[in-house]
């Protein structure tokens, strides 16, 4: 099981963390949703059922299609409590005959037993009758999302249930009644079909949308309730990839706690698993600074940044230098000629005029003997030309090169640094 690296406690998992909406905020999405197919089908039926001749097929007709809408309202509680707002389908609750029982028993359950006390005690069962009607939408969502009679026959979890969502159950108890009264302002003794459609199909209409509020109301709540499944954890990862994730999220926690050597412990451990792991080097390369490892954090920028000139990467060599160069402003390599050329060539390339100058000045005295100088020094020729116009010290290098290194005196770079040399002194 994950436990804190700060304390080794368990974590229990509490999913992405973000708080769910509450859904008088979604009430466009819930007075749209029984207009989606297949619920507006099933409400079409119902009111083309109900203007149909009266008959026994008739009377069967409507009785299936009533007993379909009680089962596919608690459905549709499971869906959208789940975050899915696409209506299920009438033919998949066909198969829910077990949940229709148990929702006729919730029924009877809640308001018979009240009934059978009234010859004891009218005021207990006046009582009785109000607090099954508050707690209706409770144990009706309860079952829905379980599928257990037991559960949501249990008074504790209606108890946790109004506790949890506190006073918005309130809200969403005369929410639904309001929705469930609804149809009684169509219904009429008019023998027009198109009024007695009507009717029918918005009485199925405002069953689904009471169903879709409570889904609503639960997929703000259900893991606080402790009745929505699981959720996707994430991936599986490879061995090597967990470590590196893990090390980074150790890393991270360490290090908002000041604790920064434990922060830099779990980055080598990480770096051990892989070793050229951009994120892990750039923590590392962070953490030595903070720690004001001198030593370690330069030889660590130089492994980093040939790291990625062998990988092709001279975008990113550039911003680890100059993220370097925030960190120790000033900083230059001793007895690394190569990386510094490489490096001065690259900003050079990317307009950093003054940070490639910087690489390249006094090299001749910071990496004696170093085979490239010269060319060193014909970029350094060109930056002192382009940026300050100084052809003094350009010319002097110029010459330099030409007198000590003769043979790459004689590369296109070269032949190019003393073009623009020839014509910036003509211009004078």
């Amino acid at each position: 099981m994950p436990r804190c690296v700060l304390c080794s406690q368990q974590l229990d998992w509490q999913g992405d963390g973000e708080p769910g909406t509450p859904f008088w905020q979604r009430s466009g999405e819930i007075l749209q949703y029984p207009l989606k197919p297949p619920a507006l089908w099933l409400i079409l039926s119902l009111g083309i059922a109900s203007v149909l001749s009266l008959g026994l097929l008739t009377g069967l007709l409507l009785l299936f299609l009533a007993l379909t809408l009680f089962v596919y309202s608690l459905v549709v509680i499971a869906e959208v409590a789940g975050d899915d707002w696409v209506p299920p389908s009438p033919m998949d609750v066909m198969s829910e005959g077990g949940l229709l029982v148990k929702q006729i028993v919730l029924l009877i359950t809640l308001f018979t037993v009240p009934l059978l006390l009234v010859s004891t005690s009218m005021v207990l069962a006046m009582g009785l009758l109000a607090l099954a009607a508050l707690v209706l939408p409770a144990a009706v969502m309860i079952l829905a999302v379980s599928r257990s009679l037991r559960m949501a026959l249990n008074p504790l979890r209606w108890l946790q249930l109004v506790v949890t969502v506190g006073v918005s159950y309130l809200l969403l108890w005369f929410a639904v009644m309001a929705v469930t009264a609804a149809p009684s302002l169509l219904q009429t003794q008019s023998d027009l079909q198109v009024l007695v459609f009507l009717g029918t199909a918005f009485s199925a209409y405002t069953t689904i949308v009471a169903s879709a509020m409570m889904g609503a109301m639960l997929n703000e709540k259900a893991r606080e309730l402790g009745l929505a499944e699981d959720e996707p954890r994430g991936r599986s990862l490879a061995a090597d990839d967990f470590d590196v994730a893990e090390a980074l999220g150790s890393a991270h926690i360490y290090a908002q706690e000041g604790r920064f050597d434990d922060a830099l412990g779990v980055v080598n451990r990480g770096l051990n698993a892989a070793p050229m792991h951009q994120e892990l080097n750039w923590r590392r390369l962070r953490l030595l600074r903070l720690l004001e490892k001198d030593k370690p954090w330069q030889a660590h920028l130089a492994r980093f940044l040939r790291q990625q000139f062998a990988n092709g990467n001279e975008g990113s060599a550039v911003q680890i230098w100059l993220e370097a160069q925030q960190q120790q402003p000033g900083f230059r390599f001793e007895e690394e000629g190569s990386l510094s050329l490489s490096l001065a060539q690259a900003l050079y390339e990317r307009g950093r005029l003054k940070e490639a100058q910087h690489l390249l000045v006094n090299l001749h005295q910071r990496t004696p003997g170093f085979p490239l100088l010269g060319t060193a020094y014909v970029l350094l020729a060109r930056l002192y030309m382009e940026q300050h116009g100084d052809l003094l010290r350009a010319g002097k290098l110029l010459a330099f090169v030409e007198k000590h290194f003769p043979d790459q005196f004689q590369s296109q770079e070269s032949c190019e640094a003393m073009q623009v040399f020839q014509r910036l002194k003509a211009a004078g």
